[in-house]
């Protein structure tokens, strides 16, 4: 599966870098990309975002739920730079070749250190995937301890280029451009194996409260390059993204640990969720070091001396660094307003990075109708805002059906333009076959 992904990633990259598309994860796949991470009481997805969630998945006799097959979902997100990739292709053909530009050394000097501070202040190609192992979530009810137990293998990546931005400059006696400017690729494939428990807690005439604990193990490859543009003389982004993936990955490993809780009554649910509280580490390997053991002439040179220039010198990166995950607390909110229509929100209390530094805090809210059709037995719609970072908003929609195919779409309200057409800055599909209850 992580073979799969892996290879699904960077032809989304590659994607990316030609048609703009664009993204990074929001809440999950399947349904719980529209409806976010709300205390459905329909979603397998959904559920598995608070473990407080397990009790609520079986009906009076049953014991068992499980995911059927693989479930999938990608996205990609561009930053706010028009045409931006391009550009930096056709200054690497410059500053390989001037004559290839019909335009003086001033025009493009203007042109390009214009090109350059935007780029480096918001240019950024993001590509995000996930996928659910077979059979998984599972979770099974035990009438010994009176609670449920949940059992999930998932893997997701994220990926992730932008610019360190450094002056144009030209110099006259031998006609040439320079620039130390150069691509910054960051990502990570992460691995999760987790157990998770919960039980009721608390009853009384209004309602229900259950609690519930998710142990994971996460295990993380994670992989930073600095390229020089000069890179990019002759090829597209996309195709050195694929060629640098796998350089200077590192593994690392720890555990993590999440709570939450879901009071549920006739007509609403309330959830709280505790992602992460132990702070887990994860290691990234050391760039822009030990330089001069490396040949000289070569690209590994170049790209570890480039490293070296803007981590000691321009102060931009850190050689070496450690990615922690930060404490999450989530809350949601999700109430029956009758005829099978459902109205959902959610919102994350603090803003937290990615383990490619990207600032999230999501606030999602959606409409679920729950139709008396088999056929089309589900009809969905939600919007998504990130409060931090570059704030992107999107609108998401999807349909299940047969009460298991469930088919998601995420489209960016913000858009860039690309060859003078118009598109979103993110784009996002889910595919899951699940059933629904």
């Amino acid at each position: 599966m992580k073979n799969i992904l892996v290879a699904t990633l960077l032809s989304c990259s590659i994607a990316a870098s030609f048609q703009a598309s664009a993204s990074g994860p929001i809440s999950g796949n399947g349904a719980a990309l529209t409806t976010g991470p709300s205390s459905s009481p329909y979603s397998l997805s959904a559920a598995k975002l608070n473990p407080a969630m397990n009790s609520l998945l079986f009906s009076e006799g049953e014991s068992m739920r499980m995911a059927y097959f693989p479930s999938f979902g990608f996205s990609l997100e561009l930053g706010p730079v028009d045409n931006f990739a391009d550009d930096l292709e056709e200054l690497a053909d410059i500053i390989d070749d001037p004559s290839s530009s019909d335009d003086d050394a001033s025009d493009i000097l203007d042109r390009f250190n214009a090109v350059l501070e935007s780029a480096g202040e918001n240019g950024y190609i993001k590509f995000s995937g996930q996928a659910q192992a077979p059979l998984t979530p599972f979770y099974f009810y035990s009438e010994t301890l009176d609670g449920a137990f949940g059992l999930d293998l998932s893997i997701a990546g994220i990926g992730g280029v932008s610019i360190l931005d450094s002056e144009l400059s030209f110099d006259n006696q031998n006609d040439s451009f320079a620039t130390a400017t150069a691509l910054y690729i960051k990502s990570g494939l992460e691995t999760t194996l987790a157990l998770s428990f919960s039980r009721e807690a608390f009853k009384n005439d209004s309602g229900t409260l259950f609690a519930g604990v998710k142990a994971k193990y996460i295990s993380i490859d994670l992989s930073k390059q600095v390229l020089p543009i000069i890179q990019l003389a002759g090829e597209e982004l996309g195709d050195l993204i694929k060629d640098e993936y796998d350089q200077n990955q590192n593994s690392s490993s720890d555990f993590g640990i999440d709570f939450g809780f879901v009071w549920d009554t006739e007509t609403y649910r309330l959830g709280l969720t505790l992602e992460d509280i132990n702070s887990p580490e994860f290691e990234y390997g050391a760039v822009g070091a030990n330089c001069n053991a490396l040949a000289e002439n070569t690209s590994s040179r170049s790209n570890c001396e480039a490293a070296r220039f803007f981590s000691e010198v321009q102060g931009d990166i850190a050689q070496n660094e450690i990615h922690v995950k930060d404490p999450k607390v989530r809350i949601d909110g999700l109430i029956s307003v009758g005829s099978g229509v459902y109205l959902s929100a959610a919102l994350d209390l603090a803003e937290y990075n990615d383990f490619i530094g990207d600032k999230h805090q999501w606030l999602h809210g959606a409409v679920d109708y729950q139709t008396d059709w088999f056929a089309l037995s589900s009809l969905r719609a939600g919007y998504h805002k990130n409060l931090g970072g570059f704030e992107t908003s999107s609108a998401t929609g999807g349909f299940t059906l047969f009460d298991i195919l469930n088919v998601d779409f995420e489209y960016g309200l913000d858009s860039v333009d690309i060859d003078g057409t118009s598109a979103p800055r993110r784009v996002g599909f889910a595919l899951s076959i699940q059933e629904q209850f």
